[in-house]
C-alpha cells in the first residue's frame, strides 16, 4: 500500500494520468492459491504471526495500545480496536522492516546507505556499482552500514564494476530482503503478495533483462526469493522519506519506500479513521483521525483522498486487486462533494451535474442530475482524458498567477469547482503562494484552503493529514493579509487553525519548516 509522503498527500491527481476505461474488478484476491490465501487467516497462523511482530516492534510496543489482529469478511486479515479511540490519539509506533529507494528516478545524487546528497557521482570502491559515500564505502572500516549488501551483490558478479547502475539501485529494498535475519524474513514471507500485472516489469525483471550480472541465474533460488520480496514490497509498502542536509545546509527530502508490517495490516476504506506520520528515525507514528469505536476496524485509505470515485477504483483495481465498496464509493455524489462530477455539456442546463449511474462499475452510463442527459462511460473518460492533459500541460509546472488565472479564465469554463482537477489546481496555487504574493493571490489562496476544508468536512474525514496541511496554509496566508491590511492577528479562529496544524503535522520529520517556531511563538506547542 505504497502511499504518499506530506507533499504528494495534497498533489498528484494530474500527475498519475488517466486510466484506462475499460478495467472491472473483483474482490478476490491473487496472492496465490487458496491454500495460501486460507493459512494467512488460519487463527494459529495470526497467533504466531502477531508474536513474531511483537518481538520485531520490541520497544515500540507496549501493551496498552488499543489494537489487535483480527480476520474480517471480505477482507481477510485486518487491525481491530480493543477499546473506544479518541480523536488524535496515538494507536501504533512502527519501523520499517525494509526500507531503500523506490523504482523511480531521482533528481539527486545520494549516497545508497545513508542518503547522504553528493555533489558527484561517487561509486563503492566494493564493486557493487551503487553510489555511496565516504563514510559508507565499502573499504571505510571493517564493517559499515553498506558492507553487507555490498557482499550479496558481489556473490552475483556485476559486470562492468566501475560504472554506476540505477538498475541494482531500484533493485536495492527487495535486495536487502537477503539480509533480514530469521525472525524478519518469516513475518515477510507471511505478507500478502500479490504477482505483478503482465505489463509491468519489476526490478528482477530488469535485472534479467539488462544482464547485470554474470552470476544470477533465472531459475536460480535468489530470483525467485526476490520475486517474493518485489510483490510482498508492490502489495504493501509506503512512502517514506529521509531528511539530509546539502554542503549549504538546506534541508532535502529524499523519497523511500519502506515496508511497515503493522501499517500493511490496516485495510482499507475511502474515509479512512486514522492519519499516520515518518518522524526523524522512520518511525510512523500513526494516530485517529477521528473517534473509533471498539470493535471496529482501523481503516487506512490505499489511494488519494481527493480523488474521484472512478480514478480511485481504476488504481485500487491496478495496483491492490480490490474493488472498494465503502458507502463513498456506492454514492454517484461522493458525500455531496461531486468530486468525479464533470459539468453537463448542454449550454441550456448550466447547473446540471454529471455523475456515474453505477459508481461501481466503470462502463456505466453517466447522467446528468438536473437534466437527466445520459452519456456514455467512453465520451465520459474522454473529456476526463482532455482535462487532465491540459491541466498538465498547461498549468501544473507554472507559476501560482498563472494557475490562478488559467482557472479562472479557462478551466472553470467547464469544469466543476469541486472537480477533481479544479481540486489538483487549487492544491498546487495553495503551496505556490507565498508569503510577499499580492493581496489578490492572499485572497485567491485563502478562498481555496476554505473550500478544500469544506470538502474534507463533507466526507467527515476528521483530523486527516491533508486537514493539518490546509490550516497551516490558511493560518500563514491570513498572517500575510493582516500584515498588509495592517489588522490585528491572530483571531481566536485563526489560532485555532495554527493549533490543529500543530497537532497534525508536529510530529512529523518533513513538517512545514516554521511550523514549529510558530507554535511556540503563539503558545501551540504544548498542545
Amino acid at each position: 500500500m505504497e502511499l504518499s509522503t506530506a507533499r504528494e498527500e495534497v498533489s498528484g491527481i494530474v500527475r498519475n494520468g488517466n486510466p484506462e476505461s475499460t478495467v472491472e474488478c473483483d474482490n478476490s484476491s491473487s496472492n496465490g492459491s487458496d491454500s495460501d490465501r486460507l493459512a494467512l487467516v488460519d487463527p494459529e497462523n495470526i497467533a504466531r504471526f502477531k508474536a513474531e511482530l511483537l518481538q520485531f516492534l520490541d520497544d515500540l510496543y507496549t501493551p496498552d495500545q488499543p489494537w489487535d489482529l483480527g480476520v474480517f469478511e471480505g477482507y481477510g486479515r485486518g487491525m481491530v480496536a480493543t477499546r473506544d479511540i479518541a480523536e488524535n490519539e496515538l494507536i501504533f509506533l512502527d519501523r520499517p522492516i525494509l526500507v531503500g529507494p523506490r523504482v523511480n528516478n531521482y533528481d539527486v545524487i545520494f549516497c545508497a546507505s545513508c542518503c547522504r546528497l553528493q555533489k558527484k557521482l561517487t561509486l563503492c570502491s566494493g564493486g557493487c556499482r551503487l553510489p555511496v559515500c565516504p563514510e559508507c564505502d565499502f573499504s571505510a572500516a571493517p564493517e559499515t552500514s553498506h558492507t553487507a549488501e555490498c557482499r550479496r551483490i558481489n556473490s552475483w558478479e556485476p559486470k562492468d564494476q566501475n560504472r554506476y547502475c540505477k538498475t541494482i539501485l531500484y533493485a536495492l529494498t527487495s535486495i536487502r530482503g537477503f539480509l533480514l535475519d530469521d525472525l524478519s524474513r518469516s513475518i515477510v514471507l507471511n505478507m500478502e503478495a500479490h504477482p505483478p500485472r503482465k505489463d509491468m516489469t519489476t526490478e528482477v525483471d530488469r535485472i534479467l533483462k539488462d544482464q547485470v550480472f554474470n552470476n544470477l541465474p533465472e531459475d536460480g533460488s535468489d530470483v525467485q526469493y526476490l520475486r517474493k520480496v518485489i510483490d510482498v514490497l508492490n502489495t504493501n509498502a509506503f512512502e517514506t522519506f529521509r531528511m539530509v542536509k546539502d554542503e549549504d545546509n538546506n534541508d532535502h527530502e529524499i523519497v523511500l519506500r519502506g515496508l511497515y508490517i503493522l501499517g500493511a495490516l490496516m485495510n482499507h476504506c475511502c474515509r479512512p479513521n486514522i492519519r499516520y506520520v515518518f518522524d526523524e528515525k522512520l518511525v510512523m507514528r500513526c494516530y485517529a483521525s477521528k473517534p473509533i469505536r471498539k470493535g471496529e476496524q482501523i481503516f487506512n485509505n490505499y489511494s488519494k483522498s481527493l480523488w474521484g470515485t472512478q480514478h480511485r477504483i481504476i488504481h485500487l483495481c491496478f495496483s491492490k486487486h480490490f474493488l472498494c465498496g465503502c458507502d463513498r464509493c456506492l454514492d454517484p455524489t461522493e458525500m455531496g462533494t461531486y468530486l468525479g462530477a464533470l459539468k453537463c455539456v448542454r449550454d441550456s442546463c448550466p447547473q446540471g451535474r454529471m455523475v456515474s449511474m453505477n459508481p461501481q462499475k466503470i462502463s456505466s452510463a453517466w447522467q446528468c442530475d438536473t437534466c437527466g442527459l445520459k452519456m456514455n462511460n467512453l465520451k465520459i473518460t474522454r473529456i476526463q482524458e482532455i482535462a487532465g492533459r491540459m491541466i498538465l500541460s498547461n498549468a501544473v509546472k507554472k507559476d501560482a498567477a498563472y494557475i490562478v488565472e488559467y482557472m479562472n479564465e479557462h478551466v472553470s469554463k467547464f469544469l466543476l469547482p469541486c472537480n477533481q482537477f479544479m481540486v489538483e489546481l487549487k492544491l498546487q496555487a495553495i503551496l505556490k503562494i507565498q508569503d510577499d504574493a499580492t493581496l489578490e493571490l492572499q485572497g485567491e489562496k485563502e478562498k481555496y484552503c476554505l473550500e478544500i476544508l469544506g470538502i474534507l468536512e463533507k466526507l467527515e474525514y476528521g483530523e486527516c493529514y491533508i486537514k493539518g496541511v490546509l490550516c497551516y496554509e490558511l493560518f500563514k496566508v491570513r498572517m500575510a493579509i493582516a500584515r498588509v491590511k495592517e489588522e490585528t492577528f491572530p483571531d481566536e479562529a485563526t489560532l485555532g487553525l495554527l493549533r490543529t496544524a500543530w497537532t497534525i503535522l508536529g510530529p512529523s520529520a518533513n513538517r512545514p519548516r516554521d511550523l514549529a517556531q510558530l507554535a511556540q511563538s503563539y503558545g501551540c506547542e504544548d498542545v
